[in-house]
């Protein structure tokens, strides 16, 4: 059996060898074998041609003149921690985050637009968000050790300031 194999791969590996031709570059012109076509060859139509269509160019765009082709906008912020504390705390924004078993929204470094410290317990700057966005992480770290870090998930709009208390 297993000779009856080799002999079968054999042969189909010298068929399938001498079937793909030289395919050197000047022997088209010397080649005078014609191809006859089996009789078992199905004659097929060549493909229709697919329909032109009109290439589109620039000046073909139009776009609303008041649309806005910026990615981000300004977001105010009003941030007021005084109640809590007249020390030094450190306030960051955070665009992504996880909450873990607690319950709690655990900020991801990576996201973070703002970390910055205040000492007089207020925080009023300007956040430049991408328009993609549409929630904000605060998060609030006191140095005093009796007091709780303080979060606050915010979902954000461009007309908005984002106020806290």
């Amino acid at each position: 059996m297993n000779r009856l194999q080799l002999t079968a791969s054999i042969s189909m590996l010298v068929f399938g060898l001498t079937a793909c031709g030289g395919g050197g570059e000047g022997d088209s012109a010397n080649n005078t074998s014609v191809e006859t076509p089996n009789k078992d060859t199905v004659a097929t139509l060549p493909p229709t041609p697919a329909p032109l269509v009109a290439e589109k160019t620039m000046q073909d765009i139009v776009v609303n003149k008041n649309y806005d082709f910026s990615t981000s906008y300004t977001l105010p912020t009003n941030i007021d921690i005084s109640q809590h504390t007249d020390k030094r705390a450190y306030i960051g924004f955070y665009t992504d985050w996880s909450i873990n078993a607690a319950g709690d929204n655990m900020p991801n470094p990576a996201s973070q637009l703002v970390l910055q410290t205040t000492d007089n317990g207020v925080f009023n700057n300007n956040l430049q968000i991408g328009k993609h966005q549409t929630q904000l992480l605060l998060v609030v770290l006191f140095t005093e050790s009796q007091l709780s870090t303080i979060t606050k998930l915010y979902d954000i709009t461009p007309e908005q300031t984002l106020n806290y208390p």
